[in-house]
């Protein structure tokens, strides 16, 4: 049973420019590497058309890194291999299909967390929970608050991330600097305390 589940939420729900790609794939390697042999990566996109119901990309317990292997009892070649066979393939074709997203007129952000929190894989008794957030943060639900209608959000939303750690990593949007701060302060923050996060993490913009 793993110990840890991260759970990488990707929206891509606007046109990611080659830098937000790039930035998407690091972020999804550092997350990899943050896990020990066994726990699970998760990896989402979020669905515009059906955001209670986000598109599961990549979602495995990772076995030990190739790198890790003890050269006098194992091929590290042939570890290598099976990791490419098992979980590397896999993990890179995830990483492709998040990061081509043809855009889409609504990005219900929040209404796919709140999916994603609920997921049976992550709701398990003492598991170490973290979720990261790749996306602009433009939250525009066409039933819900939206950056493009009002300043703030008539009531908190929330997700049920009680503990979990949480990374932001913003995708910058030039002609939109200012919704962005915005919805940080008077959307995202309110949502993540009164999810119950244990602690949030804001990437820098890029």
């Amino acid at each position: 049973m793993p110990q840890a589940h991260t759970i990488v939420l990707v929206d891509a729900t606007d046109k990611l420019e080659p830098r937000h790609r790039k930035r998407l794939t690091v972020a999804i390697a550092q997350e990899r590497a943050r896990l020990n042999p066994y726990d699970r990566l998760s990896i989402l996109a979020l669905r515009p058309d059906s955001p209670q119901e986000p598109r599961l990309l990549f979602s495995k317990c990772l076995p030990r890194q190739p790198s890790l292997v003890n050269p006098l009892f194992e091929n590290p070649a042939m570890a290598q291999e099976k990791w490419n066979e098992t979980i590397g393939k896999a993990l890179d074709a995830a990483v492709r299909r998040a990061a081509g997203g043809s855009g889409a007129s609504v990005s219900p952000i929040s209404a796919s967390l709140r999916a994603a929190a609920a997921d049976p894989d992550f709701t398990t008794p003492g598991l170490a929970r973290r979720v990261v957030l790749i996306s602009d943060l433009l939250e525009n639900d066409a039933r819900g608050y939206s950056v493009y209608r009002q300043a703030e959000p008539s009531e908190p939303a929330r997700a049920a991330l009680d503990g979990a750690s949480v990374r932001v990593v913003t995708l910058d949007r030039p002609d939109d600097v200012a919704r962005q701060d915005a919805a940080k302060t008077m959307f995202w923050t309110p949502f993540f305390a009164a999810s119950g996060a244990g602690d949030v993490v804001w990437d820098a913009p890029g």
